[in-house]
């Protein structure tokens, strides 16, 4: 992969006007974060992207999710789950819906408010994803299955159980009928989308494999690892197509939660996010970091969207952060809620 220049994943922010004489930049920049009254009493654990302008799905323990517009602070819509922790998240814009896994075991369907019901794991749902065709719903969860369902009907299609596969993630490969799928058992698997046929198993990392994503072209796969003390906690690129271990990328002093592509960054660029509250962004051709930013107070890192703007959404024990690459090459934060 090309070397990626620091200039093509940064974001442009005009100057701020000092306030009140010559106050220093970092006060002025400080002074330009817009904070919201927390969305979720306790912990966001997930987040999906929206399709309206500055609106971003969040999910809690509190047992809610939400449609937030960061830009107006205001709350667009709740999806109630009866106090039970939100543990899965996916928009469905091309049939208007969200669709969460929940502690409670069940996958649901949301239409505004309403909510249609797929149960059918025995453990709390740990992962969702929507086939491209927006026929299917996919689910994952602690109870070693993958589970595939009919939007149309609500039924149950197929369900894969594998020994000891406690899912931790799931996440398509574009223009493919491939998932792939992390697991507790320290293993990455590929699944087949048609028929939920075992593909392949990559070696198995020492440490938890605890998130995953896919780059554009659906050739390079990223995933977390579990770890504490530096051990583990490693960032891993796996390929698709000879089904082989990249390389790791390593740094991280704590357990890696949740890690995505920069989606303007041509596939050059990882972020990720840990358990001690670090945002790292690598360069995956050099196997190296390029920045990094700590979120103090913030606690662990549980989830991330790349916006092709440049900027980032972090989910954590203690709510979300919008964060931007500024013309000084920093990871500023720009809103908190």
């Amino acid at each position: 992969m090309d070397t990626v220049k620091h200039e093509d994943i940064i974001r442009k922010i005009p100057p701020l006007a000092p306030r009140g004489g010559k106050g220093d930049t970092t006060t002025e920049r400080r002074d330009c974060v817009h904070r919201y009254s927390k969305v979720h009493q306790g912990s966001v654990n997930c987040l999906a992207p929206s399709q309206q302008k500055h609106t971003v799905v969040t999910a809690g323990g509190d047992g809610n999710a939400t449609i937030f517009n960061y830009s107006t602070g205001k709350v667009q819509a709740y999806m109630r789950h009866d106090g039970k922790a939100v543990t899965a998240l996916e928009n469905a814009p091309l049939i208007n819906g969200v669709v969460t896994g929940c502690r409670d075991t069940n996958v649901r369907l949301w239409n505004g408010t309403t909510a249609t019901l797929f149960p059918g794991h025995s453990l709390v749902v740990t992962a969702v994803v929507i086939t491209p065709d927006n026929t299917r719903i996919l689910s994952g969860s602690r109870d070693n299955c993958i589970n595939a369902w009919d939007i149309k009907t609500g039924k149950l299609l197929y369900s894969i159980a594998e020994s000891r596969n406690l899912i931790t993630a799931m996440k398509l490969i574009p223009n493919e009928n491939i998932l792939v799928q992390t697991s507790e058992d320290k293993r990455v698997r590929l699944w087949d989308t048609r028929n939920l046929q075992l593909i392949h198993v990559y070696p198995t990392k020492h440490y938890i494999q605890t998130c995953c994503d896919v780059d554009s072209t659906g050739n390079c796969i990223v995933t977390g690892s579990n770890g504490f003390n530096g051990s583990g906690c490693e960032v891993s690129l796996w390929d698709v197509r000879s089904k082989k271990l990249l390389g790791d990328l390593r740094g991280n002093e704590q357990g890696v939660n949740c890690v995505k592509f920069l989606s303007n960054s041509s596939g050059n660029v990882v972020i990720s996010g840990s358990k001690d509250s670090l945002v790292k962004l690598w360069d995956i051709s050099k196997r190296e970091c390029i920045l990094e930013k700590r979120l103090p107070g913030m606690g662990c890192i549980t989830d991330l969207i790349s916006y092709p703007d440049g900027s980032v959404m972090c989910s954590t024990m203690n709510g979300c952060v919008l964060l931007t690459l500024d013309d000084r090459n920093m990871i500023t934060e720009t809103v908190c809620f």
